[in-house]
């Protein structure tokens, strides 16, 4: 077998892949995952359920694949669109900024991760700790930075780091609480729970019938107000004990 085709070959893998993930990321996210069955995904893609357990041991591990892919992409869009930028106070606007957008643009995503701790506590702490630790020594970095350039005050590195990043998961799930409202898969017709992924997909973006759609880009002006200016005037006064 000659290179090119070997090439092809991968490629093809690769897309067939990124097809049962696409797939399953949408099924997942509006059925449910022990609702979901994978004949439903191959009956989405028009394969066998054959082709999906050629790619992914079982449900589990294809549920999984689908979180951990979205969460690398998170990490990927950080590295982007925050990492080069040098200023600290701009780089912590930045990194709000992409956090919430990233979320609003694939709100599929939220659910699953909720539904992964939800369900499998363990890998939701394994894949989170991962991305946390790597998040959270940049953040410590780059206040430490934007206090030796003397643009932000003294502070305790680690708990404000800590703080932060409280303060984005708590906005973040405080948010699926009022938006994704207490529907669940298990209230869901048969019929519902068999729709096409397009159209799963089309209902998820849209949101509850009937109801103003809040976004998660609202937030994006309060929290950054808050982690930069705080919430005290600045008139020389120190904080009461």
């Amino acid at each position: 077998m000659n290179t090119d085709t070997e090439d092809k070959k991968v490629q093809l893998v690769e897309h067939r892949k990124e097809q049962i993930l696409a797939a399953a990321k949408s099924i997942f996210a509006q059925n449910g995952f022990r609702c979901t069955k994978v004949d439903q995904i191959a009956g989405a893609l028009q394969v066998g359920k054959g082709t999906i357990y050629r790619y992914f041991q079982d449900k589990k591990s294809l549920f999984l694949t689908v979180f951990e892919e979205g969460i690398g992409r998170l990490r990927q869009t950080i590295r982007a669109d925050v990492e080069p930028i040098i200023e600290p106070q701009r780089k912590v606007a930045a990194a709000v900024k992409t956090f919430f957008e990233f979320f609003e643009s694939d709100r599929e995503l939220l659910e699953i991760m909720m539904q992964v701790r939800s369900e499998f506590k363990d890998d939701y702490r394994r894949v989170f700790l991962a991305t946390y630790s790597d998040y959270i020594v940049k953040m410590q970095e780059d206040l430490r930075a934007g206090m030796r350039s003397g643009i932000f005050r003294q502070l305790d590195v680690e708990k404000t780091a800590e703080a932060i990043s409280a303060t984005l998961q708590g906005v973040l799930q405080s948010f699926y609480i009022r938006e994704f409202g207490p529907e669940t898969a298990m209230s869901r017709t048969d019929e519902e729970s068999s729709a096409d992924y397009d159209s799963i997909k089309t209902k998820n973006e849209l949101g509850r019938p009937g109801q103003k759609r809040e976004l998660l880009t609202d937030n994006i002006g309060a929290v950054t107000s808050l982690l930069l200016e705080g919430l005290l005037k600045r008139d020389g006064r120190q904080v009461s004990k």
